[in-house]
This record gives C-alpha cells, sequence and structure tokens, in this order.
C-alpha cells in the first residue's frame, strides 16, 4: 500500500508508522524558515523553497523479520557565494539520504561509516523541516564557485584623465606646498 500525502513541514512524523504504511509524503519548505541554512547563504532567501519527498519502508533482512528505511529526496536552487568572484552562484541542489532507523545512535565504526545508509535514531517523531534543512546543510559545497566567473569591473577613480599620470596628484601636491 502507498499513500501519496502532502504535510506541512512543521507538523511532527512518526518516521516508524511511515515505514510500516509504505507511505511517501512529499511537500515544499522555505528556506527563509531554515535558520541555520539561511545563515550560509549568501542573500535572504526570499521566497525560495526546498521540494522534498520522503517515503518510508521495510527492508527484509536476511535472517528474517524487517528493518524500518526511510529515503528522503531533496531538490532545492541556494543562493550562495562564489569564493573566486565573491558574487552569486546559484547552486542547484539534488540529494538523495537512504536512513536506517533505529532506536539508538549506533557508534561510529568504520562499518558504519562504509555502510550505503545513515542511521537516524528514530525513538522520537521527527520534524520534517528540521530533517530537510539538516540534509541541505550537508549537501553544501565545500567551496561553491561559478564554471567561469567574470572579473569584476575595476572602479573608475573620481578625477581619471585618458593621458593622467599616476603621480600627477602627487606632483599636484608637491607644487602647492612650495
Amino acid at each position: 500500500m502507498t499513500d501519496e500525502e502532502s504535510l506541512a513541514d512543521s507538523i511532527p512524523v512518526d518516521l516508524r508508522a511511515l515505514a510500516r504504511r509504505d507511505a511517501r509524503v512529499s511537500g515544499r519548505s522555505a528556506l527563509a524558515a531554515m535558520p541555520r541554512l539561511a545563515a550560509a547563504l549568501h542573500e535572504a532567501p526570499g521566497a525560495r523553497q526546498a521540494q522534498w519527498t520522503l517515503h518510508g519502508s521495510l527492508r527484509a533482512l536476511p535472517g528474517g523479520g524487517s528493518q524500518p528505511m526511510a529515503e528522503l529526496t531533496v531538490r532545492a536552487v541556494l543562493p550562495l557565494q562564489c569564493q573566486r568572484c565573491l558574487r552569486t552562484v546559484e547552486e542547484p541542489i539534488d540529494e538523495r539520504a537512504l536512513f536506517r532507523l533505529v532506536d539508538v545512535e549506533p557508534e561510529l565504526s568504520d562499518e558504519e561509516l562504509e555502510a550505503e545508509d545513515e542511521a537516524l535514531c528514530a525513538d522520537a517523531p521527527v520534524v520534517l523541516r528540521e530533517l530537510v534543512e539538516d540534509q541541505l546543510i550537508l549537501a553544501l559545497p565545500l567551496v561553491p564557485m561559478h564554471a567561469a566567473c567574470e572579473p569584476p569591473a575595476a572602479p573608475e577613480p573620481a578625477d581619471a584623465s585618458p593621458d593622467a599620470s599616476p603621480f600627477a596628484v602627487l606632483q599636484r601636491l608637491r607644487s602647492t606646498k612650495r
């Protein structure tokens, strides 16, 4: 059975119940409502939104039984600061995260670090906006840059004439002191 629902992103969701129902929820979250992400943006997010889908399911285990899972897909375009030219670069984010729902957060072992999914403690309902914000923060590029930057325009000096020498101002100051 699959449910296709649209939920408000501020409603806490029981991820285990979502997995047991094999349900899918989707929605949009305002970037302005994500303070930790907004702090990393180069300009105010305005009306920008992130589109997300969360699908809960049960994965069969080899020895019998099942493991509750949640798959989160997030899409957004983030205005970041290009580290080359310092202007705004529109960074498209299209992330997919697979979570293994657990009761207790496991220790970080080599096996856990190399797993294709991430352990997510699901002992309490999760606010979807916070989960989406976490995923967007994790997806931020280390060094945002344009593919090719235009060089910044050089400012025009106030009293620039085409044949003026860079030392003309010094010459005028020197002649006024005599």
